[in-house]
């Protein structure tokens, strides 16, 4: 998610809002959110689901257009930012043991892609 910190500077700017307002609002300070949107910090899907549902944007709506193969969760996205923040937890080990499901059932990886 490194990429996004600047889209969603962009966003904020846009909408001429400043830093303190969208951070209190995510519940961070304003200095996380400036090293978010300048890349000094990770961004976790998390922070940019927060950030973008301040704005007042769907995640989703953010990503770009041409995700190749991944194109396809930008809905999921979506559906994950109305999950309840308490919930997160659970729904990432859940989404972990599909991942693993998957993974098996696609049997050994060949040599070279991983």
């Amino acid at each position: 998610m490194q990429m996004y910190g600047p889209i969603l500077r962009q966003l904020r700017e846009s909408k001429s809002r400043t830093q303190v307002e969208v951070a209190r609002r995510v519940g961070i300070s304003p200095a996380q959110l400036a090293r978010l949107e300048s890349n000094q910090r990770g961004l976790y899907v998390e922070d940019f689901v927060n950030i973008a549902e301040a704005l007042g944007e769907k995640p989703g709506n953010l990503l770009p257009n041409d995700l190749g193969e991944i194109g396809h969760l930008k809905p999921l996205i979506d559906r994950l930012s109305a999950v309840e923040p308490r919930l997160l937890s659970k729904v990432a080990a859940i989404l972990d043991n599909i991942v693993r499901l998957a993974e098996d059932a696609a049997g050994p990886r060949k040599k070279g892609r991983q």
